[in-house]
């Protein structure tokens, strides 16, 4: 025997991850379909941070260790790419940030990225909690009645008034009726992730796919048809807009109106989404635990009744920050991304081949007794900042991580505290005690059958 050979052989042995062995032809297809963010979560638990699933004849690889991910998007970040074999993803984005790649993502980066800086964020937090309060005014002849009323619907027209209005400026009062009612189309003919193996292997819905298709050929319309009226002023006060098309200019590579509308597509459903799922279900945690509204609701009050200012948001709104995070933490909108290996290559020692596609769960990132003892108990002390920096980096990813992580972060959040601040200032929410709550995914993981809620006046 050759002893030298022998010794290469073991090596250079693949070493697969750890995982189920799943049923004959389907695998682990049934939990799946039935719940994935459990189903995740559970072999996370059972099998450790990378782990391999066999689904439908394939394997499906799952990272919820924060050091393997830390190596997966920064140290071999170019040996993945995002997932875009998605059809309604890519209809609605286009090539915009979220789907592009490589060198033209890059470019996208550094062209928007200062919009999102803090001080332009800051500099909008006054017509932000101005368009909050005059929003919120709706719900005072609900509260004056006591009346349930399910707060999805409200929370993502807060939510996309506000991105419209930082996206394109004042002018995006013009379109802002029509375009929410689209956002509203798309939403709703979204194809939803199937339940049990009958729906798994029928055929998609094709008047639904219809349905959407036609959707987004209105929302084409309507993008377009805002930056072509708005070139004769050179889109003055036109918000994210302005900067998109002047420093593209500037730099000798100016964005072409499909262009433009990806970044704006892009920019609005990946922002507007997630602030309204998040908001459901910070007032979901709020309503279920009173001691944390007190506390919350006494921070508050040191505010004496005006409108939240830049210096509120940053010095006086900590515990709502906590609270916030804490329900992100629980309930992330962004359950999980995946990404695709460009190459064969090893994540914490793990052999991944070329094409295989790997979810990063930050549902169950988030669910790991080591970094968050008593997973599932609502804890906004999780967050104070010495707790958070006693935590690995990559151990809380409401907005993903490494440098593909969500532009919009920064904003996101300083518009949920200005908004969790500004109800609790003026009105009490409390769920319908009927109100059956489960998170379902799909573009957010968002409550499956809304969320209905009592509202009263403080």
């Amino acid at each position: 025997m050759n002893t030298a050979s022998s010794e290469v052989g073991a090596a250079t042995a693949v070493r697969h991850p750890p995982g189920p062995k799943g049923l004959p032809v389907i695998g682990c297809l049934l939990p799946f379909l039935k719940n994935p963010m459990e189903a995740i979560t559970a072999v996370a638990r059972e099998y450790g941070g990378m782990a391999r699933v066999p689904i439908r004849g394939k394997y499906l690889y799952v990272c919820s260790d924060p050091e393997m991910l830390k190596e997966m998007l920064i140290t071999h970040r170019a040996k993945y790419m995002k997932n875009i074999r998605y059809r309604h993803i890519q209809a609605l984005v286009g090539q915009g940030l979220l789907l592009s790649e490589a060198a033209e993502w890059r470019r996208q980066r550094v062209i928007t990225q200062p919009a999102f800086k803090p001080d332009a964020i800051d500099a909008a937090v006054p017509w932000m909690a101005e368009h909050i309060d005059r929003f919120l005014d709706r719900w005072k002849p609900l509260a004056d009645r006591g009346a349930i009323f399910d707060v999805e619907p409200d929370f993502n027209r807060l939510a996309q008034l506000l991105s419209g209005r930082y996206l394109l400026g004042e002018p995006f009062a013009e379109i802002a009726e029509e375009f929410c009612a689209i956002a509203a189309d798309v939403k709703s003919h979204w194809p939803q992730a199937p339940r049990n193996l009958v729906r798994a292997f029928m055929k998609p819905d094709a008047k639904k796919a219809a349905l959407f298709d036609k959707a987004i050929a209105e929302l084409d319309a309507c993008l377009l048809g805002f930056i072509q009226r708005h070139r004769a002023t050179d889109y003055e006060g036109c918000g994210v807009l302005t900067r998109l098309v002047r420093v593209s200019r500037e730099e000798g590579n100016l964005f072409d109106d499909k262009s433009l509308r990806d970044q704006l597509s892009t920019l609005f459903f990946a922002g507007h989404e997630t602030s309204a799922t998040g908001l459901c279900w910070i007032h979901w945690a709020l309503s279920n635990h009173p001691a944390v509204r007190a506390r919350l609701d006494a921070e508050v009050a040191t505010l004496g009744g005006r409108l939240p200012t830049v210096e509120d948001v940053h010095e006086r709104l900590t515990y709502t920050g906590q609270v916030i995070d804490e329900s992100l933490r629980l309930h992330s909108p962004i359950h999980a991304i995946s990404r695709v290996a460009m190459e064969d290559n090893t994540v914490g020692g793990y052999f991944i081949p070329k094409g295989q596609t790997v979810v990063i769960s930050m549902y169950a990132i988030h669910r790991q007794e080591r970094l968050y003892p008593d997973p599932e108990r609502f804890d906004p002390d999780r967050f104070t900042p010495e707790a958070i920096a006693a935590r690995h980096r990559f151990a809380y990813l409401p907005f993903a991580a490494g440098h593909r992580n969500c532009i919009g972060a920064g904003q996101a959040l300083v518009e949920l505290r200005i908004i969790v601040a500004r109800i609790a200032q003026r009105f009490v929410l409390t769920l319908d005690p009927t109100q059956k709550v489960e998170p379902a995914p799909g573009t957010t993981m968002f409550p499956r059958y809304g969320m209905r809620m009592k509202i009263t006046n403080k």
